[in-house]
């Protein structure tokens, strides 16, 4: 494990459920905040000392999250489950995550510890991270006297205010540079953030708080994907026993009863790409050398002389599927001309990529990046991301997201790219 540390609520009622896998939650418990709201929590209750509150992300609660907080019950950790953004009627997405202030998080912390006289910790994956901090912080605003809040666990966390256009860094939400509690992250390996995960950290310690972190391999996320993965699976295992060894150390550091001021937040917008854009990155293309879904190895060190589209996606990404069928018709269109579309697939197994093409057809080479480095060195972060290449070897259009790449005014500028060379 690598560690970096510098170093209102007015009634409840619940009753028995069972979630959607079997794994038993003991009951669902419904908290009144306002006069027009309640919050539904699911509750895994436990002897212990500790408590959970794990917030859902913008997908909602998968079967793995489920399984992970009953087995946190059982090393004696209470957790509660909440997706606040459905118990308050909002679409299901990241926009409500980053609109929602805090306040609500803040009162389910308070309730928990009110009921169970139990120490809290804020739990978050994905942007969920996003309303773990902002709750830990809008719980520092009300300068409690008993300092019950621990700090905070978070999963792959996300925290960008908007994707990026291709080649941009990441700009991120006002929360990360106003935290100052003690966090524990478990960060994938895998994840399509990972390049930016050393930026995400020095914000996060900025204000000398620790930041302890414990690497995941070989899965994207922990709970993303439903059926879990056996990757995933095996490496939830022992995070439980990890998480309950690690609270021991989150507790010798006090969450400062003084929260570092918020900026404003930013207006949630969109920066995903709806047509070919010209790119504005400083990145030159990178020499290829992958193996093929044939085990075939490929090189490419020279771009020039012809336009070359490379194509980053991964099968559990739809409008990756989506695109599939225009950049065959774009490679069609283009036959006869200097163009090469490659396409590399962002750390997944050969087997599940092979299955995957009996049943889409893909009409151009599909390259291997086994653990997502390569994908990493052309600072991608979205799927899909494709560059194009012109004939001097220059990268001169960038999309981050899926488009109509057999549009004809999409093929008109990629042709474009030849003019001067004879053709």
């Amino acid at each position: 494990m690598k560690i970096t540390a510098w170093l209102l609520i007015s009634g409840i009622y619940g009753s028995l459920i069972f979630s959607p896998t079997g794994t038993r939650a003991e009951e669902e418990i419904t908290i009144r905040v306002s006069e027009d709201a309640d919050i539904s929590v699911e509750r895994f209750p436990s002897p212990g000392n500790y408590l959970v509150v794990w917030l859902a992300p913008e997908y909602g609660f998968r079967p793995s999250h489920r399984t992970m907080a009953k087995n946190l019950s059982v090393h004696e950790i209470e957790v509660w489950q909440s997706n606040i953004a459905e118990s308050l009627f909002l679409p299901q997405g990241t926009r409500s995550l980053k609109e929602l202030d805090g306040k609500y998080v803040a009162d389910v912390i308070e309730y928990a510890h009110k009921t169970t006289g139990k120490k809290i910790l804020v739990a978050g994956d994905s942007y969920a991270a996003l309303s773990a901090l902002l709750g830990a912080h809008q719980w520092q605003q009300r300068k409690h006297t008993d300092s019950y809040l621990i700090g905070a666990i978070l999963f792959s966390p996300y925290t960008y205010a908007y994707i990026p256009p291709l080649g941009q860094e990441p700009e991120f939400m006002p929360i990360v540079s106003a935290t100052n509690i003690p966090i524990i992250i478990y960060q994938a390996k895998n994840s399509a953030i990972f390049g930016q995960f050393d930026s995400l950290v020095d914000r996060l310690q900025q204000h000398k708080n620790p930041v302890y972190i414990q690497y995941i391999p070989q899965v994207m996320s922990l709970f993303y994907e439903n059926p879990p993965t056996r990757a995933m699976l095996e490496n939830a295992k022992p995070v439980p026993a990890h998480i309950r060894n690690m609270i021991a150390l989150l507790e010798k550091h006090e969450v400062p009863t003084h929260p570092i001021p918020l900026e404003s937040p930013k207006k949630v917008k969109s920066g995903i790409d709806i047509t070919l854009k010209p790119f504005t990155g400083k990145l030159k293309p990178i020499p290829i050398r992958l193996k093929d879904i044939q085990g075939n190895t490929v090189t490419r060190d020279d771009f020039t002389g012809q336009v070359t589209v490379i194509n980053f996606w991964a099968t559990w990404c739809p409008p990756c599927i989506q695109e599939i069928p225009l950049l065959n018709r774009l490679k069609k269109k283009m036959a006869g001309l200097p163009f090469e579309l490659i396409s590399i697939n962002y750390a997944e197994e050969k087997d599940i990529i092979i299955d995957f093409m009996e049943n889409v057809h893909v009409d151009f080479p599909v390259l291997l990046d086994h653990n997502g480095e390569f994908a990493q060195k052309w600072n991608v972060i979205s799927y899909p991301s494709t560059f194009v290449i012109d004939t001097d070897g220059k990268i001169v259009f960038g999309v981050n997201s899926a488009i109509e790449w057999d549009d004809p005014e999409v093929v008109k500028k990629i042709k474009s790219l030849l003019q001067g060379t004879g053709i």
